[in-house]
């Protein structure tokens, strides 16, 4: 049979991903909001590179129904040569109040239709695609399956099976294509013995990528206004602890940064600078940059990636093929 040239290329492409001792770096970014042309073309002129990933947020309905799908916004990224991450958020939005989806009414079924129907839509796009379920776990911020009060002891379990629960509704619609992160924060908030990372993790026949997020507040938050001190935190400083922690959980799984950035206006390009060569340096699959002006501006500094660390970074087309290899590796998909 004649094989096509094409074909032949991306064979070999995935013979070349899969042997290399690490995988290749992405640079990504993240958008607060919908994932449209304008904000891809804005990120990749500021960056100086194109991204080849792109996290958006999804948040889950009030009440269950078999609709909601992002289709557009991953077609979006798909044209601009991204792969699409997204962070699948169970929370209802109702005006500025968020409220967490009750762990029962996802473990009881309830919400199966509309995971059902997310997970078909998933598998039918049928390009790899990276699902970053109830992400933050860590932080009394999120309390996901509960309300704030509830956060604690038992917490960990309850996500747990709410994570299992979501990834086997996947596996039942055949969504080999959609890889599962873990992705804490890099520091646990409260503080506590419950509170670790290991004691989150939710197996890995259930992950497909670990990742982690974190930021440098720089001096942007005080006592008085906010309730705590922030200072100046390197890259490496933010970061380290987690990486020691989560890359044991499960060795032969990538390790990504889904958020960072650095509010620190003045040197905010030495740290992108310090943050890709790091990331790279400890063999990380991915460094996504918040671009987004939220508490505080976390947007991309002028001259975005340096000329110099640019080829340090995998090319659009290089990552979603080493992806692509990593989906069949892990899940067949």
């Amino acid at each position: 049979m004649r094989r096509r040239p094409g074909l032949l290329l991306v064979i070999l492409c995935l013979l070349t991903a899969c042997s290399s001792e690490k995988p290749p770096l992405a640079f990504g970014v993240a958008l607060h909001g919908a994932v449209t042309a304008e904000a891809m073309e804005r990120a990749a002129a500021l960056a100086g590179v194109t991204p080849s990933l792109v996290s958006f947020y999804v948040q889950w309905p009030g009440e269950p129904r078999a609709e909601g799908f992002p289709a557009a916004c991953l077609e979006t990224a798909e044209r601009a040569g991204a792969v699409a991450c997204v962070t699948w958020e169970p929370m209802s939005v109702a005006g500025d109040v968020e409220n967490a989806v009750p762990a029962g009414r996802i473990l009881s079924g309830e919400y199966d239709p509309y995971i059902d129907h997310f997970a078909r839509a998933a598998r039918d796009f049928g390009r790899p695609l990276i699902l970053r379920f109830a992400h933050e776990m860590n932080l009394a911020r999120y309390h996901w399956g509960t309300s704030a009060e509830e956060y604690g002891p038992a917490s960990p379990d309850l996500y747990k099976r709410m994570f299992r629960h979501v990834r086997q509704r996947f596996r039942a619609q055949g969504a080999g294509n959609v890889l599962f992160a873990f992705c804490p924060n890099a520091e646990s908030i409260p503080a506590a013995p419950w509170n670790t990372l290991e004691a989150w993790f939710p197996g890995a026949d259930e992950v497909d990528v670990l990742g982690m997020d974190g930021y440098d507040w720089g001096r942007t938050r005080t006592h008085a206004e906010h309730g705590w001190d922030s200072s100046p935190r390197s890259f490496v400083s933010v970061f380290k602890t987690a990486r020691k922690a989560l890359l044991p959980l499960d060795p032969g799984a990538p390790l990504l940064v889904f958020e960072t950035s650095s509010a620190d206006a003045a040197g905010k390009a030495e740290w992108l600078a310090s943050a890709v060569k790091t990331a790279g340096d400890w063999g990380l699959a991915g460094l996504v940059w918040f671009q987004a002006e939220k508490e505080a501006d976390w947007r991309l500094p002028e001259g975005g990636v340096s000329e110099g660390l640019r080829d340090r970074l995998a090319a659009p087309r290089t990552w979603r093929v080493w992806l692509h290899s990593l989906a069949i590796e892990r899940r067949g998909g």
